[in-house]
């Protein structure tokens, strides 16, 4: 006997009588549908109604006064929009970071694969079970081994030309998540010297050593590097990102290297407290402006602003909405919107 489900399937024309009943107008039914189908109703109706319910927690009270279909897919095209400028934007990030990384490795270590690869260079990290015994036996043969045999190039052809694999030809096998284990179970002058290249502190490691304390740097660069992790799969996978909040990967640390600093976040420690400004699109993008490459930023900033801009030409009653949702209060975005917008 089939079982009963609560969300049992349900027809194109069903999804559609479903919201006509509850108040949601539609322009132009069969176009819509198409969207409908092309698309689906949980990814559109389900992922972006909230902000257009009379009760954003009963589905039952309705939609408001005057929303069409059109203008919810307008903020799930958005969205979309705003993923692949996260990614594009994200992917630049990881590439500085990888090649920042192998360039320490390979001057501090070595550049040769018998020599960076050694246990001796990485800590033990979290014991495992399993395959792997510990964080470090899953660094050296999950993503070491594993790309010094593989057989696609270019590793197989610095393999049988060179014999050697160097770091900077290591980073391009592994995954983001991947290099930043590598980075985090390295010894602490590795990390430091790779901290220092990244940052615009214009200071050596050995200051870096100094201030750490004061301004929580090492904590707040991990914690960046798992918040970046979190948006770049977010972006990769489809998942709503314009007011996504991670709890598990938000920044931990408070750090006056970045709130309450008028170029960063103008947040105060109160703020912070009370969960401002540590995983939002605003947060990713205003911690963008704290590295030597700027391309991230930059990137990120011109076509978040046209995006935007573009939807609120449509709704630019939307404009607080947009900015609280993604934290982008008292940054360049905002500022160069409400010129446009006259807010």
């Amino acid at each position: 006997m089939q079982r009963k489900l609560d969300k049992p399937f349900k027809s194109i024309e069903d999804q559609v009588q479903i919201l006509n009943e509850r108040g949601l107008l539609f322009l132009d039914q069969e176009a819509d549908k198409k969207k409908l189908q092309d698309y689906g109703y949980y990814e559109i109706i389900n992922g972006y109604k909230t902000h257009f319910l009379n009760n954003a927690e009963n589905d039952e009270e309705g939609y408001q006064n005057h929303i069409n279909f059109q203008h919810i897919f307008d903020l799930y095209n958005l969205d979309k929009k705003i993923r692949l400028d996260m990614r594009y934007s994200l992917d630049d990030f990881e590439q500085s970071f990888k090649q920042n990384l192998a360039y320490v490795i390979s001057r501090d270590i070595s550049e040769d694969q018998n020599e960076y690869t050694k246990k001796l260079h990485y800590n033990t990290g979290n014991s495992r079970r399993g395959k792997f015994q510990n964080d470090r036996d899953y660094l050296i043969k999950k993503c070491f081994n594993r790309t010094l045999k593989s057989n696609f190039n270019p590793y197989k052809y610095y393999r049988d030309e060179h014999n050697n694999i160097p770091p900077w030809i290591m980073v391009k096998n592994l995954t983001f998540g991947q290099t930043i284990y590598w980075f985090k179970l390295s010894k602490p002058n590795i990390r430091r010297n790779v901290i220092s290249r990244m940052l615009r502190l214009n200071t050596n490691p050995a200051i870096l050593n100094q201030i750490n304390k004061q301004l929580k740097i090492t904590e707040l660069f991990g914690d960046l590097l798992n918040l970046y992790l979190d948006y770049r799969n977010l972006s990769s996978h489809g998942g709503r990102i314009y007011n996504h909040r991670s709890v598990n990967h938000r920044i931990r640390h408070y750090s006056p290297l970045i709130y309450n600093n008028p170029d960063i976040l103008k947040e105060s420690k109160a703020d912070f407290r009370r969960g401002k400004l540590r995983s939002s699109v605003g947060t990713v993008f205003q911690t963008l402006r704290l590295f030597m490459n700027s391309d991230p930023y930059v990137n990120l900033y011109a076509r978040l602003e046209v995006d935007i801009s573009d939807y609120l030409k449509k709704y630019p009653n939307e404009f607080e909405f947009l900015m609280d949702e993604m934290e982008l209060h008292n940054t360049l975005i905002e500022y160069e919107l409400k010129k446009s917008f006259s807010v």
